[in-house]
C-alpha cells in the first residue's frame, strides 16, 4: 500500500502544531497551580508624631504595635515625626521626617518549616522579593541574612540600590541622593541606561546627582562617609534594627480579616496590586512582651530573727 506524501505532511504538521499548543498550556497551568505565599506584612515597632498610612483607597494614622499588608503601601511622616517598621522577612526599616516611602512590591514564599523562629533571627524566613521606591526623605535599613534567590531593591528619583543585605541609610532631596553603606553588600545605579552600576563597601557613601544639562547623564561618585554623617547613619540603622528585636512572625490559618485599628492585626488587600495571593494562609506579627523584673523585698532589720 503506498502513502501519499501530501498526506504524510499534513498529518506530520498537525501532530506538530498539536504539540506547540499542548506544551505551554500544560506549563502555564502548572504555573498557575503553584502555591503562593501568603501576603506579606509590615508592623509598626515605634511612631512619633504624625505618619499616614495608605493602604489601597484607605489612609490611617499609624499607631504603635500594629501590622498591615505590605504591597503598595504608602507611608508618609510630617515633620518632627518618625516610624521604626520591620517586614515579615525580618528587615527593619526606620522612616525619617517628611519622607515618603512606596512599597511597590513585597512578594515571599511560604515560610520555611525548618527556619529560626527566633526574636532578630539573623536569617529571613522565606525568599522574598521587595521593590521600595523613596520619593524624599531619609531612611535607615537593617536586614537580615537574605536567602539565596532574595532581592532587594529600594530606588529614588535619580538612582537604584540593590541591597544584598546589611546596613543602610539612604537620602533623596531634589537635587541628589545619598547611599551609606555602614555594612554589608549593595550595589548602586542611576536611572536609565546604567546597566553595570558600581559596589559599594562598607564605610562608603554614593552621590548620585542629575545631569547638569538636558541630555546629559546622572553621575555617581563614591567616596568615604563623611565623620560629621556617621552618628546620624548610625542613629538611623541603630533604630531600623532595634525594631527587628519588637516582634516576630507566624503563619497561621487565615481568618476573618480585621482592619489596621485592630492592633497586630491587619487590613486586607485583595487585589493583584495590594499583593493578594488568595491562599489560606496569613502572616501574623507577634508582639515583644517585656519579661516583668524580679521584686525585690527589702525586709527591715528590725525585723530579721535575732534582732
Amino acid at each position: 500500500m503506498k502513502t501519499n506524501p501530501l498526506r504524510l505532511i499534513l498529518v506530520s504538521a498537525l501532530a506538530f502544531a498539536v504539540t506547540v499548543v499542548t506544551v505551554p498550556s500544560s506549563l502555564a497551568q502548572r504555573q498557575l497551580g503553584k502555591k503562593k505565599g501568603p501576603t506579606s506584612k509590615v508592623y509598626i515597632a515605634e511612631t512619633k508624631g504624625e505618619t499616614q498610612i495608605q493602604n489601597g483607597d484607605k489612609i490611617y494614622t499609624a499607631r504603635q504595635a500594629t501590622a498591615f499588608d505590605a504591597p503598595g503601601t504608602v507611608i508618609e511622616t510630617k515633620a518632627n515625626s518618625h516610624n521604626a517598621l520591620v517586614y515579615s522577612n525580618g528587615t527593619g526599616l526606620f522612616v525619617d521626617e517628611s519622607t515618603r516611602v512606596e512599597i511597590n512590591r513585597f512578594v515571599q514564599e511560604p515560610f520555611r518549616p525548618e527556619r529560626n523562629n527566633q526574636l532578630d533571627s539573623p536569617y529571613e524566613p522565606s525568599m522574598s522579593q521587595s521593590d521600595v521606591f523613596l520619593s524624599h526623605g531619609a531612611i535607615g535599613i537593617c536586614t537580615s541574612q537574605l536567602v539565596s534567590g532574595s532581592s532587594m531593591l529600594y530606588s529614588t528619583p535619580h538612582a537604584a540600590i540593590n541591597i544584598r543585605g546589611g546596613k543602610v541609610a539612604i537620602e533623596s532631596n531634589p537635587n541628589e541622593t545619598i547611599v551609606d553603606l555602614l555594612e554589608g553588600d549593595l550595589t548602586v545605579r542611576y536611572n536609565g541606561r546604567d546597566v553595570g552600576g558600581q559596589i559599594l563597601h562598607a564605610g562608603e557613601r554614593a552621590f548620585i546627582r542629575p545631569g547638569a544639562t538636558v541630555g546629559e547623564e546622572p553621575t555617581i561618585t563614591i567616596g568615604p562617609i563623611p565623620r560629621e554623617a556617621m552618628q546620624r547613619d548610625d542613629e538611623r540603622v541603630e533604630m531600623a534594627c532595634n525594631a527587628k528585636k519588637s516582634v516576630t512572625f507566624d503563619i497561621i490559618e487565615r481568618k476573618a480579616a480585621e482592619g489596621l485599628d485592630q492592633p497586630t492585626d491587619t487590613a486586607p488587600a485583595d487585589n493583584e496590586a495590594a499583593g493578594a495571593d488568595g491562599g489560606t494562609q496569613e502572616i501574623v506579627a507577634n508582639p515583644t512582651v517585656p519579661q516583668t523584673p524580679p521584686t525585690n523585698i527589702v525586709v527591715s532589720p528590725d525585723r530579721l530573727p535575732g534582732t
